[in-house]
């Protein structure tokens, strides 16, 4: 920890003029990092969260390319970070174990690596040889390329697999959430657990409505303001709020009810052949998950209210 107030050279020698911010130096990756080379400053351009900036240590912590012996690594490796790819090859098949680890080179950066030779642990997996699994640990939504590949193939669908159709929804991005004639649909997540249990669940449900629904988790503590101007509570999250951009009309889900694909289906598909009126509370009939307490402050901000 620096105090750029008082270290001002040192700041200024590293680059440093605004605060927080985070350098990483480095010698080398993992397999010769202690060499006596000179470190390399690496700069954090992330957001200011412990999970992202564990994602980022843990990228440069792992080899390039990592070797995977057996069922129980590939189990360990395929979480390790939000998003995880697995080379499943043969040993006779060095050209394309070559072509992997010339990838995991030029972006390892963003992504852990690994691979393993193994056609009893593919087997497992029910997978075949040779095959590129994307793991997204984040929604669940696991991607695969099979058969041989190219660089360029690995580089097209590096470009495409990890991206989640439930994105981040933040102030750069809030046009995304304006397109004319498209709902957006705003999760509201305290904690990452919280946010990963949700995308996980509606994932699927995004992905059959992504012509008509923009999904979006939003930081409960960032955004706070927004999720009060959508009618939703402070204090209890994970929440749901669907806004028609068209007239902006806004449709919340019951708070203190556990957020279900099939009840959040029939709130879209209501709102979506205009059966919705603005205001509308939808869950009711989902599964409670919070104290008696908290559920009748919910459906008290659910019912009509004059100004009075």
């Amino acid at each position: 920890m620096i105090d750029c107030d008082i270290e001002v050279n040192l700041c200024r020698q590293y680059d440093v003029n605004e605060y927080p911010a985070i350098r990483l130096f480095q010698r080398g990756k993992a397999e010769d990092r202690f060499t006596g080379e000179e470190a390399t400053l690496i700069r954090y351009r992330g957001r200011r969260t412990e999970h992202a900036i564990r994602s980022f240590l843990i990228k440069h912590e792992y080899a390039i390319l990592s070797a995977i012996g057996n069922g129980e690594q590939l189990s360990n490796f395929k979480k390790v970070d939000d998003v995880a790819i697995v080379a499943y090859l043969s040993r006779e098949w060095s050209e394309l174990t070559r072509v992997f680890y010339s990838i995991a080179e030029k972006y390892y950066a963003k992504f852990v690596f690994g691979y393993t030779q193994g056609e009893d642990i593919a087997g497992q997996e029910g997978i075949t040889i040779p095959s590129i699994v994307c793991y997204k640990n984040t929604d669940g939504d696991h991607k695969i390329l099979k058969g041989h590949f190219t660089e360029e193939d690995v580089e097209v669908f590096l470009a495409t697999a990890p991206k989640m159709v439930i994105r981040d929804f933040s102030e750069r991005n809030i046009e995304a959430y304006m397109a004319p004639g498209k709902l957006s649909a705003y999760i509201f997540a305290a904690t990452v657990g919280e946010a990963t249990s949700v995308r996980h669940e509606l994932t699927p449900l995004a992905r059959k409505y992504e012509q008509y629904v923009t999904f979006g988790v939003a930081d409960a503590i960032e955004y706070a303001p927004m999720a009060t101007n959508f009618g939703l509570a402070n204090g209890m999250f994970p929440a749901l709020a669907v806004h028609a951009p068209m007239n902006d009309n806004v449709f919340t889900y019951l708070q203190g009810r556990k957020i279900v694909a099939e009840v959040v289906e029939n709130m879209l598909l209501t709102v979506l052949q205009g059966e919705a009126t603005s205001g509308q509370v939808f869950g009711s009939d989902a599964p409670k998950f919070v104290d008696a307490e908290a559920e009748a402050e919910a459906e008290r901000r659910a019912r009509p209210r004059d100004e009075l």
